[in-house]
C-alpha cells in the first residue's frame, strides 16, 4: 500500500512519487523527419518493446500521484493496441489526462481511438498533439511521408468536435528546416486551414540529431516570432488552447506560456535557473522497459523487467536516489520542455505566477 501523503506535500517537498511520466510505447514510425532523435538504423531500436500484458503489470504500481502519462513513440498510433494501452492507464493508476503526440497520418485509427475513450472513460482527458512543420510541399519533404500536411489537417478536423474533453492542437516544431516558413505557415494554419488551437516547440540535440551551430539562432528567431503571436491572439480569443473557463485550463496556460519565457532565454545559453525535478516527480519509460530520469540524460535507472515490473521498487532503488542527487548537487539543466513543465509546476518560486492565474489573467 503506498503511504498516503497530500498531493502538495508529495509535488513540493518530498517529491517522492511521479506526477507526470512519459512512456515511449514504440520506436516504430512511418515517417522519417530530418530532426528526429531515435536510431532507425539501428535494427536493437525496434527489440523487446512491452506488450499490454507487461504494460497492464507496471501500471498497477506508479504511486498515488500520477496525474498525466504522455503516450510518444514513433508513433504512438502506429501500434494497433495503443487503445488498450490507454485502458491501462485509466484503469489501474489515478490519471486523468493522457497526452499524445502524432504526426497525424493514421486518421482512421486516431479518430476509432478517441471515439472509444469518449465512450468508455467520459470524465477522463486525452489531447492529441499532431505536429506540423511547414506547408504541404516542405512538410512532406521534412517528414518523408507524401501528403502529410493533408492527412494531419483531415485529422485535426475530425478529432476536435468529437468531445470537449477530447482536445486536439497543432504543434509546430522550430527547426532548421522550417525556421524561415513559420510564420507563413502560423498564419495559414489559423486563417487558412480554420486550426484554434497551436502550440510551440522548439527542436533540441538529442540522440542521433544535432542541430546546425549555425543556424540556432534563426530557429530561436522563428520559435521567438511563433510564441508570441500564439501569446497575441490567445490574448484576442483568435486561439482556444486551453479552456481558461477551467481552473486546470487556465493554470495549463499559464504553465505553458511561462515554459516559452524560459526556452527563450536557455535556447542559446542554457544555464540553471531552478532545481530538476527529473527522476522524482519526472521520469521515462522507453519502449523496452527501461526507465530514466530524462531524455537527455544517458543515466538509465534499470528495466523494469529487472524488477518484475514494479515501478516504485525502481523509483525507490539506490540507483534512482543517488542519480535524483546527482541532479540536484550539479544543478543539472536544459532546454528539455517536458520536464521543464513539471519543474514550473514543482518549484515555490513558480507558484506565485500559477496561483495567480488561477484568480486573474493566465497570461
Amino acid at each position: 500500500m503506498f503511504r498516503k501523503i497530500p498531493l502538495a506535500y508529495n509535488m513540493q517537498v518530498s517529491r517522492k512519487y511521479p506526477v507526470s511520466l512519459v512512456h515511449f510505447v514504440t520506436n516504430r514510425c512511418n515517417a522519417r523527419c530530418s530532426f528526429c532523435f531515435i536510431d532507425f538504423d539501428n535494427p536493437e531500436t525496434f527489440k523487446n518493446e512491452l506488450t499490454v500484458k507487461e504494460i497492464a503489470k507496471i501500471t498497477k504500481n506508479l504511486g498515488p500521484y500520477l496525474m498525466n502519462v504522455n503516450l510518444t513513440g514513433g508513433e504512438p498510433f502506429a501500434r494497433k493496441d495503443i487503445l488498450d494501452i490507454a485502458r491501462c492507464y485509466f484503469e489501474n493508476t489515478n490519471v486523468e489526462s493522457i497526452t499524445m503526440p502524432s504526426n497525424g497520418s493514421l486518421t482512421n485509427r486516431m479518430v476509432r481511438f478517441a471515439k472509444s475513450i469518449k465512450k468508455e472513460f467520459p470524465k477522463k482527458k486525452i489531447l492529441i498533439s499532431i505536429s506540423i512543420d511547414d506547408l504541404p510541399k516542405n512538410h512532406a519533404k521534412i517528414r518523408k511521408i507524401p501528403r502529410l500536411f493533408e492527412d494531419a489537417m483531415k485529422s485535426y478536423h475530425a478529432l476536435k468536435n468529437i468531445s470537449k474533453n477530447v482536445m486536439v492542437n497543432i504543434a509546430i516544431t522550430c527547426s532548421h528546416e522550417n525556421y524561415k516558413n513559420v510564420p507563413k505557415l502560423y498564419n495559414e494554419l489559423k486563417n487558412s486551414y480554420g486550426v484554434k488551437s497551436i502550440s510551440a516547440n522548439i527542436v533540441r540535440d538529442e540522440g542521433v540529431y544535432k542541430i546546425p551551430k549555425n543556424k540556432k539562432k534563426d530557429i530561436l528567431k522563428a520559435y521567438t516570432y511563433l510564441t508570441e503571436k500564439i501569446l497575441e491572439d490567445f490574448k484576442k480569443n483568435d486561439l482556444q488552447n486551453y479552456n481558461i473557463k477551467t481552473l486546470q485550463g487556465r493554470i495549463i496556460n499559464k504553465k505553458n506560456f511561462m515554459l516559452y519565457e524560459i526556452m527563450k532565454k536557455q535556447y542559446l545559453k542554457p544555464h540553471f535557473v531552478s532545481t530538476c525535478h527529473a527522476g522524482s516527480l519526472f521520469g521515462i519509460i522507453s519502449a523496452d522497459g527501461t526507465v530514466h530520469p530524462c531524455e537527455i540524460l544517458d543515466k538509465p535507472l534499470g528495466n523494469l523487467k529487472d524488477f518484475n515490473y514494479d515501478f516504485i521498487s525502481l523509483w525507490h532503488s539506490k540507483k534512482t536516489v543517488k542519480t535524483k542527487n546527482w541532479i540536484k548537487k550539479t544543478n543539472c539543466h536544459c532546454t528539455y520542455d517536458c520536464a521543464w513543465s513539471l519543474n514550473i509546476l514543482g518549484n515555490i518560486q513558480y507558484q506565485p505566477k500559477l496561483i495567480g492565474s488561477m484568480f486573474g489573467k493566465c497570461w
